[in-house]
């Protein structure tokens, strides 16, 4: 067990991920201009309402009002594309930089495993009735520990001697990343109520 290569690899990427969640949120928050803006519309429909309620008197009024709600409408549209884009960009921006932060990683700790099991310690309380050896015990239990994830594991274990018993620092870094993300979806949807 590397302790301080595990406690660096859970800050690295507890770090990304709220990092990049944090930047993602901002640029989808509405600007001021824009909420003055969907007041303004707001305004601007319910005065055009009310003045088509006055009948055909008010027509003219009516007709201008009706077009400063389309020209805000189309302003309004062209600011929320202009941000989805810059949200595209910025996932996408995000992405690569993930995906370097994983190759650093991974060339940085080529052939070092974080954790390691002890075959021995589960080989002698395994074997109750037939002998099993350290290394396959460790084998098993990593096996039924991680048993969706084991192709990743494997990638993630490149170079690492005790592949099947052992954990890569990629490991750790995507479960840090997992752990933040959970809590960040389980915040957004305790803030929407």
């Amino acid at each position: 067990l590397r302790v301080s290569d595990l406690v660096v690899l859970l800050a690295i990427g507890a770090i990304y991920e709220f990092a990049s969640r944090f930047i993602v949120h901002q640029i989808r928050l509405r600007s001021p201009k824009e909420n003055n803006m969907r007041a303004e519309l707001h305004d601007l429909r319910y005065e055009t309402a009310k003045n088509r309620s006055l009948g055909p008197s008010a027509f003219v009024e009516t007709a201008k009002l009706e077009r400063q709600v389309l020209a805000k409408e189309k302003e309004l549209a062209s600011m929320e594309s202009g941000r989805s884009d810059r949200i595209a960009k910025v996932e996408a921006i995000i992405k690569k930089a993930s995906t370097a932060v994983q190759l650093i990683i991974f060339l940085v700790y080529w052939g070092v495993p974080i954790l390691s099991v002890d075959g021995s310690r589960i080989a002698s309380s395994a074997s109750v009735g037939h002998i099993v050896s350290a290394e396959d015990a460790a084998n098993a239990c990593m096996r039924g520990i991680c048993f969706p994830y084991c192709v990743w594991l494997k990638v993630a274990a490149m170079g690492v001697t005790e592949q099947a018993s052992s954990i890569g620092a990629l490991v750790v870094y995507w479960s840090s990343q997992t752990t933040v993300k959970k809590f960040a979806q389980v915040f957004e949807v305790l803030s929407v109520r």
